[in-house]
């Protein structure tokens, strides 16, 4: 159903006839149309825009959509359709949810999730959880622009869950498993790989032959996989571009295994952070730091120096401000005494906590 936040569009036509001189497409009244809508859906606050869908499309029945992905024998569903759309699929196959748990090491868990639902629903639930919840972003300065890094791409390690959730043995009770740490990653999947594609093949050139092609077909009509066996490919694209190591896969545990590692890039940035967390404010900092410093340093000249005036004397966006701000309190490095108005900041210890 369209709504404010969603619109169908049944097709979308390239744009045509570039203009010789300048390169520039030709944009005619429909192609405008569609530009102001997308522009529309930017400047507000955002929404989904289907391309292949108008509105007759929505009344076509779940049955007919059922049957149009051949999700039935006879007068029966298939257990590919009660995977991936039924709201519980462990009603019929036990174990057809993910697990997730952070390990402070291989023996202690400190927090864990379990992820239940409709399949075509789980991966994306997953990934939403995962990196907000378990996975922290480092913090980075690109001169005054704030950058968070991840140790693991998030458009890779999709791919890997996909496969995974795809590929698994459904005739088996046990669960996917996510062991997630603070610098590498298991993905565990009760499964196999086709022996037409052995371990030491995956990435390269193979064939597609999913373990559960039905439920495979589904995914792919969704438009959340190919049907080109080229996962592991994006996943090297992926990786290649945020510099990030390739996972590993084996089948030591009885099942696939992914291992994902941090990134070098992390690693020196995660050492960086906790080299910095007991350093003493009169000790010369790294570049990362001159910015902390910077704002402590006019802190200790000025107490009742404003957030304005420290973005003016620090060349550094307000927001970043406000952020540094709220880092260095949660840190107990400094203290507001006083209302916003009229109080002033206080340094509460001699180092950052």
């Amino acid at each position: 159903m369209e709504s404010q936040s969603i619109e169908y569009k049944k097709t979308w036509r390239d744009l045509r006839q570039n203009y010789a001189s300048f390169g520039l497409p030709k944009v005619g009244k429909q192609d405008a149309k569609r530009i102001a809508t997308i522009c529309a859906f930017a400047n507000t606050e955002g929404g989904k825009l289907y391309i292949g869908l108008d509105d007759a499309a929505l009344d076509v029945s779940n049955e007919t959509l059922i049957q149009n992905l051949h999700l039935t024998e006879g007068d029966c569903l298939t257990r590919a359709c009660m995977l991936a759309f039924y709201p519980d699929p462990e009603k019929w196959v036990t174990g057809a949810y993910i697990k997730v748990a952070y390990f402070e090491n291989d023996a202690d868990i400190l927090y864990q999730d379990e992820i239940h639902g409709p399949l075509i629903l789980q991966v994306e639930k997953t990934m939403d959880l995962i990196y907000s919840k378990y996975m922290k972003a480092l913090i980075s300065y690109d001169d005054i622009y704030r950058k968070e890094t991840f140790f693991f791409p998030r458009a890779a390690f999709r791919e890997l869950l996909l496969n995974a959730v795809i590929h698994k043995d459904y005739l088996s009770t046990t669960p996917i498993q996510i062991r997630i740490y603070k610098d590498k990653i298991r993905l565990w999947n009760d499964g196999a790989l086709p022996k037409e594609v052995p371990v030491e093949d995956l990435y390269k050139e193979h064939v597609s032959k999913p373990c559960n092609p039905n439920l495979a077909n589904v995914f792919f009509k969704c438009g959340m996989i190919e049907s080109w066996a080229r996962g592991f490919s994006k996943i090297t694209r992926y990786c290649e571009e945020e510099n990030a190591k390739l996972p590993e896969i084996d089948l030591s545990l009885g099942g696939v295994t992914a291992r994902c590692f941090a990134s070098d890039k992390y690693l020196a940035l995660m050492n960086e952070h906790q080299e910095t967390e007991n350093v003493p404010l009169n000790v010369p900092l790294t570049e990362r730091q001159k910015t902390t410093q910077k704002i402590l340093d006019i802190i200790k000249t000025n107490p009742y120096v404003t957030r304005t005036e420290l973005s003016d004397l620090t060349g550094i966006s307000p927001d970043d401000i406000k952020w540094q701000l709220k880092q260095l309190k949660d840190k107990k490095v400094i203290a507001r005494v006083g209302a916003d108005k009229g109080g002033y900041w206080e340094i509460v210890s001699g180092d950052e906590k």
